[in-house]
């Protein structure tokens, strides 16, 4: 009986590809091999036992996009395609209380909810930076929208496709939960103590893997479900330049005229603002910068003084000096 049983465990651990070393890795908590960017990469394994895990896929159904294509989907790639969408967008808005209130109310009317926002109140402007998950269905509808709460200056949008990924987890659930239910049969069938530990042993590894797994394949459903908008929302002084590209030199000079109008507007403003916020170190410097002339002067003039009056006595002396001629 001991025999047998260890034969079977032997048997079902090469089949279903979790071996000591797959065991310990989940033990520590440590990702299993060909991790990639935190996702389970799927690779071939030899075991040396001369089994495989296409041993086992003639006792439980293949997992969707596992290399076995349904015939009405083999003409659309992307039919049971798991792709996870990202977006950056920034905006910017003068009247920013509105906008902020806008912008959470969009977020909420597509069924979305924030997962980060941040709200920066200092210096002279605000602004918010905050991460959205909408549903993927509603993605491009809110890249979309997002551009009539404020003025939209910038958005990337990319893909990621996870099937191979995705579905190799989902097959090798499946194939956990296959293996935990026959070690479940084999516990209840065990007579001698050692068996039963040998097999409540393999059962505590297959229930962590199939634990990690299981969390892995709700992240991912996560990500795919839910698309992800990272959104900066910032208070300017005026937007950003809307004007359409000119064409002809005229158009050019005009367009260069205003621009240098406006930023000669804001540089005096700018200049004024920094004068009302630094006035008192300003007074500060210029009395430190008067004070420092004004000796300065005074040296000066009392040097030249003291020049002019040896020059007299110079004079006085040669005078002196006829005379007694």
């Amino acid at each position: 009986m001991k025999r047998t049983i260890l034969a079977l465990l032997m048997a079902m651990c090469v089949l279903t590809g979790c071996g000591a070393s797959g065991g310990n890795a989940m033990a520590d908590s440590a990702p299993m091999e060909n991790v990639t960017n935190g996702f389970y990469d799927k690779g071939n394994y030899d075991y040396g036992y001369g089994w495989s895990d296409d041993a086992v896929t003639e006792e439980m159904p293949s997992a969707p996009g596992s290399g076995k294509l349904d015939a009405d989907v083999t003409n659309d790639p992307l039919a049971n395609a798991k792709i996870i969408y990202t977006a950056d967008v920034t905006l910017e808005t003068r009247d920013f209380d509105a906008a902020n209130t806008a912008l959470t109310a969009l977020v909420s009317s597509m069924g979305g909810y924030f997962e980060r926002n941040e709200l920066n109140q200092g210096g002279t402007y605000r602004s918010v930076y905050c991460t959205v998950r909408v549903p993927a269905e509603r993605f491009e509808e809110l890249l979309t929208e997002v551009g009539t709460v404020a003025h939209l200056t910038y958005c990337n949008k990319y893909s990621e496709n996870v099937s191979e990924a995705y579905y190799d987890l989902e097959a090798r659930l499946t194939t956990q939960r296959t293996k935990l239910q026959r070690l479940q049969e084999l516990l209840a069938e065990a007579k001698n103590m050692a068996d039963i530990i040998t097999i409540e042993s393999e059962i505590s590894e297959t229930e962590l893997q199939i634990e990690y797994l299981t969390g892995s394949l709700r992240r991912y459903d996560s990500l795919i479900g839910y698309s992800t908008v990272n959104i900066s929302l910032r208070e300017v002084y005026r937007l950003s330049d809307e004007e359409v590209a000119p064409v002809t030199f005229g158009e050019r000079l005009v367009n260069a005229f205003k621009r240098g109008m406006e930023q000669a507007v804001d540089n005096f403003e700018d200049f004024l603002i920094y004068i009302a916020r630094n006035w008192l170190s300003l007074l500060v410097w210029a009395a430190l910068i008067g004070g420092g002339i004004t000796l300065i002067r005074r040296r000066i003039r009392k040097h030249r003084e003291e020049k002019l009056s040896g020059v007299k006595t110079v004079r006085n002396k040669k005078s002196d000096d006829a005379d007694e001629e």
